[in-house]
């Protein structure tokens, strides 16, 4: 799983649940836009691990790495 902010290897989520390395436990991420609707996008977790999605989903399935 990557940090939400930098890319790197995530230690554990902050209080919006995204997943962070050490160095941004405090910090926030922002979130994406969503390519297909333009609506923000939430941090999934998958089968090959976290990556954005839309906060539409079902209705949107647009997504983008982390």
């Amino acid at each position: 799983m990557n940090c939400a902010v930098c890319g790197k290897t995530a230690t554990s989520y902050n209080k919006q649940k995204q997943p962070v390395c050490s160095a941004h436990l405090k910090s926030e991420a922002k979130a994406p836009a969503c390519p297909d609707c333009g609506l923000p996008m939430l941090v999934r977790h998958g089968k090959y691990g976290s990556f954005w999605g839309c906060m539409a989903f079902p209705s949107c399935s647009g997504i983008r790495k982390i």
